[in-house]
């Protein structure tokens, strides 16, 4: 695919995408079925035809409350829907029968998701929902022009770690999600891990970069792409100019923490970081 074409792909699922979220969110107050229940939520319970069953509980900063019958219930990171289902399968074990549970959130916290790198508005949002990563950008403004392939989420292994966000330095126990963006927009990625959850910390890094001095018509840092070509390199460089002497060509690679000089093929692939040199010529 063309890099136009591949830009003007991206542009129209971030368009719908933006366009879908906004209908969403304008669409009422109430978070609904898809709501991502966590600590210092209020939940209103009630069962069919069991009005004594009738229970207004404050989900627990471990993120759990009791219920009669079940004891204990972990609620946090669960959405409403699955919170009505989980309640309705325990009922039904040896104490209902055919329980219908309903959840409503009565007073929910808002929970925040922290979005930095390379997107046009970073900061951290508020989650009422379960949110797709890309209905997250657009909110955030899309990408910048700068926005590499890759993506990393940092998500707390507790409901107590979502005060703040999480730097990469300070995982620990906290689980890594790594996403490659360029996949995830083309529809090639595990949509199931595509999901951003309350208190996540994601990453949209900087492109990969390669960088091209010399005798060329712009020297500079250019975006790394897979499969780009020394020649390829010179060419987003503006080309040679007419004193470049393009058969002596040299690349200086960094491998290990020791650099190599060298005279590569105008059609090697390059990789990140590379620094192509063309020379002028002798006549």
């Amino acid at each position: 695919m063309s890099t136009a074409k591949k830009r003007l792909s991206e542009f129209f699922l971030i368009l719908f995408i933006f366009a879908v979220s906004s209908i969403s969110h304008a669409a009422a107050e109430d978070p609904g079925k898809d709501y991502i229940v966590g600590p210092g939520d209020v939940l209103e319970i009630r069962v069919w035809d069991h009005e004594d069953l009738l229970r207004r509980v404050e989900v627990s900063q471990e993120g759990a409350f009791t219920y009669p019958f079940i004891g204990r219930v972990a609620a946090a990171n669960r959405s409403v829907f699955e919170l009505e289902t989980l309640l309705q399968k325990k009922l039904a074990d040896g104490y209902l029968v055919a329980p219908q549970v309903s959840v409503t959130v009565s007073e929910y916290i808002n929970q925040k998701i922290f979005l930095f790198g390379e997107v046009n508005r970073p900061g951290s949002y508020t989650l009422k929902r379960k949110v797709h990563l890309l209905e997250l950008i657009s909110e955030a403004g899309g990408f910048t022009e700068n926005r590499g392939a890759k993506c990393v989420i940092v998500r707390p292994d507790s409901a107590k770690d979502k005060d703040g966000p999480t730097s990469p330095e300070e995982v620990g126990k906290n689980q890594i999600v790594e996403l490659n963006l360029d996949d995830l927009i083309a529809g090639r990625a595990d949509m199931t891990r595509s999901y951003v959850r309350p208190g996540d910390s994601v990453y949209i890094k900087e492109a990969e970069s390669v960088y091209v001095i010399g005798e060329v018509g712009r020297p500079g840092k250019f975006k790394w792409v897979k499969g780009l070509t020394v020649l390829q390199a010179v060419s987003l460089a503006g080309g040679g100019t007419a004193r470049a002497a393009l058969n002596r060509i040299s690349l200086v690679r960094n491998k290990d923490g020791q650099e190599k000089e060298y005279r590569p093929e105008l059609g090697e692939a390059v990789l990140p970081d590379d620094i192509i040199k063309v020379p002028e010529s002798y006549f």
